[in-house]
């Protein structure tokens, strides 16, 4: 976003996936007064799930780090200024970045994400936020400090909707409470404390016998969760609270997919340079189930619902220390071939920590593939906001009886947990009906 009065470029921390909220800043590529061009790395971040390079947002000069290297910014936080023609004073950027406060933008989240405000003492005067002067004068009627408030508007704007929402959850008396010294103080006003489940969970007693810690009497070696361990426990804990899952099973027969598999297999790899494996096969077919089921593609907010476009979905991904979710944008619009090479792309680049933040950003279904392990069958969490999660069973060769005759078939067991909110028992079947149709009638596309 560019600051008409001077000419500047906010560099924001970006968002690193579904989940994650902060991102570690390892190192500034430029420094202050170098000139940066658009799309030019300008800053390595990491998290657990991603370490990769944030390219500068325009032409133009580096005028100002606001945050040092090693620090763990909230993402939409500002982290520096470009500016657009140079013509802003790069001694800004003097300014003792490790100890100056950071401006969070309050990042557009789901209702059941954490959020935590870091607000500056500017924003006391309801100056120093994105917000109209409607929302400004209403907030100063309202005795409310705009610091607190999340906005869901461009970069973190806030909204007379956002303005009314919080004031109508109450949230307002308890900023009032931080204010007076009765409740937490600016800067560590919380929302939903990060891992807040985590925290209430029951803990269990152990002991300590001939000098060593023991649960019922079996010796016990204690080890803190990885942070990625941790936002996937508080996840899936938020996930399970907010909606109500129901899994539903079809048993598949996939013959036909064998024999396109088998047919073109050999000729697919020496073109494309990788295998063709059955994964490609269900993504797209799931794809072609969703054009005619959206329901299963949708988001809730509160009592609306929110109706996707673009189907961009999730493909679980099993990492050493945990998984990752990356997104194949605009499925609806790929053939099989197409939905191979993205699948292996993203697949290659997760397992050596390549994604770059927007592989892991905006899903709207997710697809989960433990039959991959030999799993028969699953019943996976809901990746939230979504609303259903397709498990993809093991294949396995069996009797099965077609036209009163016992024949050997592969076949697979594939599962839908959906959000009984929106989902009802009779969508999530016909969802799964019309997925073994497409896939026990798979036509055979140009490959």
């Amino acid at each position: 976003m560019v600051d008409p009065m001077v000419n500047q470029i906010e560099i924001l921390m970006p968002l690193m996936g579904e989940g994650i909220n902060e991102a570690t800043l390892v190192k500034w590529l430029k420094k202050p007064g170098d000139k940066v061009s658009k799309s030019e790395p300008l800053l390595e971040v990491s998290t657990d799930k991603v370490d990769t390079e944030i390219p500068a947002p325009a032409d133009g000069v580096l005028v100002a780090t606001l945050a040092k290297e090693g620090d763990v910014v909230l993402i939409n936080t500002i982290i520096g200024h470009i500016s657009a023609d140079g013509s802003a004073a790069v001694a800004m950027a003097a300014a003792p970045t490790g100890t100056r406060a950071i401006t969070p933008i309050t990042p557009i989240t789901p209702k059941t994400a954490a959020i935590r405000l870091t607000v500056p003492p500017a924003a006391s005067a309801n100056t120093a936020v994105r917000s109209s002067p409607l929302v400004r004068k209403i907030a100063r009627d309202l005795n409310v400090n705009l610091g607190y408030v999340p906005g869901s508007g461009l970069h973190g704007r806030i909204t007379k909707i956002d303005l009314d929402g919080y004031v109508a959850s109450g949230a307002h008396h308890r900023q009032a409470a931080a204010l007076s010294g009765n409740g937490p103080a600016p800067g560590q006003f919380s929302a939903a404390p990060p891992m807040e489940a985590l925290g209430k969970s029951a803990r269990v007693q152990t002991q300590i016998i001939n000098g060593r810690e023991c649960l019922d009497k079996n010796p016990v070696r204690r080890e803190k969760m990885t942070k990625m361990r941790r936002l996937i426990a508080e996840h899936m804990v938020e996930s399970v609270r907010v909606s109500p899952h129901v899994t539903t099973v079809f048993e598949v027969d996939l013959h036909k997919i064998f024999e396109i598999r088998e047919k073109h297999r050999t000729a697919f790899e020496a073109r494309e340079g990788f295998k063709l494996t059955y994964t490609p096969f269900f993504i797209h077919a799931a794809v072609e189930a969703i054009k005619r089921h959206p329901v299963v593609n949708v988001s809730l907010d509160g009592d609306d619902i929110l109706w996707k476009e673009d189907i961009n979905v999730g493909c679980a991904v099993a990492l050493a220390n945990g998984l990752i979710v990356p997104v194949i944008k605009k499925a609806q619009d790929l053939n099989l071939t197409a939905t191979a090479r993205r699948l292996n792309d993203l697949v290659s680049r997760a397992r050596t920590k390549k994604l770059m933040p927007e592989d892991v950003q905006g899903g709207s279904f997710s697809i989960t593939n433990p039959g991959g392990f030999g799993s028969l069958t699953s019943n996976p969490i809901i990746n939230q906001p979504q609303v259903a999660i397709l498990g993809i069973g093991a294949v396995v060769k069996r009797p099965v009886v077609i036209d009163d005759a016992i024949t050997i078939r592969p076949v697979m067991l594939i599962s839908l947990t959906f959000d009984h909110r929106i989902v009802d028992g009779e969508g999530g079947a016909n969802y799964l009906a019309t997925l073994k149709q497409i896939l026990e009638n798979y036509s055979e596309l140009p490959l």
